[in-house]
């Protein structure tokens, strides 16, 4: 019985990684290709309907779906189980309940990519992020939860790049030669990625702080502002080769990840 619930949780984490890396590397792809040719670079959202509209789209937006909503479940166990041994601290707690997060954003994506494969198209609303927030508002505790979504985002971007320069994500990362080899891409992604939610973090809690929902941008509209500022392109260009970064760091973490609680102890990792 253990066996076969660690086998599916593996399954799931598995599913869960690969689907997230195909995402941001469809993300990095296209806000490179901006960067080279001109155009306007796309969030998540905009990458799900750009794998929809390739051959075989609806196959693939399929799995990328199931992936996602995998995704989300093996977070929910994650977080609830301890399967990091995080701990029963204030620290720990944090850090289980960031987790749970992580899930339920992605169930949000997973939404989104059913949402395409009903209508055929991805929903053409404008700046979300700027929508979501205006509504809130509307709302007597709104704003205080803009503010809080904006300080969420915002330590999540700082925690990546903590963990980028700690490299604190190695030692849950199975030691071959590929990994080692692969190892500095890795950081490179995290911290790219970290980087963009600062900027996404930072926006959103300016529009909550000065109750401007304009202000307020999503992912896409982020990458879009780092176009539009000096050497825009060049920046835009590193930070889409940083995100293929961050979804090679999602394939490796679908191929060699492990789970410190299932795994056994003498495992080599690259800790």
């Amino acid at each position: 019985m253990v066996k076969n619930l660690n086998t599916a949780l593996g399954w799931l984490m598995r599913a869960g990684y690969a689907a997230r890396g195909l995402v941001y590397l469809v993300v990095g792809a296209l806000a490179l290709f901006a960067a080279i040719n001109g155009g306007e670079a796309e969030g998540t959202t905009g990458a799900l309907a750009y794998i929809f509209k390739r051959p075989l789209g609806a196959f693939l937006l399929a799995f990328v779906a199931a992936g996602l909503f995998a995704y989300t479940l093996w977070r929910l166990v994650d977080g609830l189980m301890d399967l990091e041994n995080e701990g029963d601290d204030a620290e720990g707690y944090a850090n289980r309940a960031g987790q749970i997060m992580s899930g339920l954003t992605h169930a949000v994506l997973g939404v989104s990519a059913l949402t395409i494969l009903w209508k055929g198209h991805a929903s053409d609303d404008g700046n979300s992020a700027a929508n979501w927030s205006a509504m809130l508002m509307q709302h007597p505790a709104g704003r205080a939860l803009v503010i809080a979504a904006g300080a969420t985002t915002l330590g999540v971007g700082i925690y990546l790049f903590i963990k980028a320069w700690q490299a604190s994500y190695r030692k849950d990362i199975r030691c071959t030669p590929v990994t080692e080899r692969l190892a500095p891409f890795l950081r490179y992604g995290l911290a790219a990625h970290g980087f963009v939610l600062l900027i996404v973090g930072g926006l959103i809690l300016y529009a909550g702080l000065t109750a401007h929902a304009e202000h307020a941008v999503g992912f896409g509209e982020a990458l879009e502002k780092l176009e539009t500022q000096p050497f825009g392109r060049t920046l835009l260009g590193a930070t889409g080769v940083g995100l293929m970064g961050f979804a090679l760091y999602c394939f490796v973490l679908s191929r060699y990840r492990i789970v410190p609680r299932l795994a056994p102890s003498d495992l080599p990792t690259l800790g």
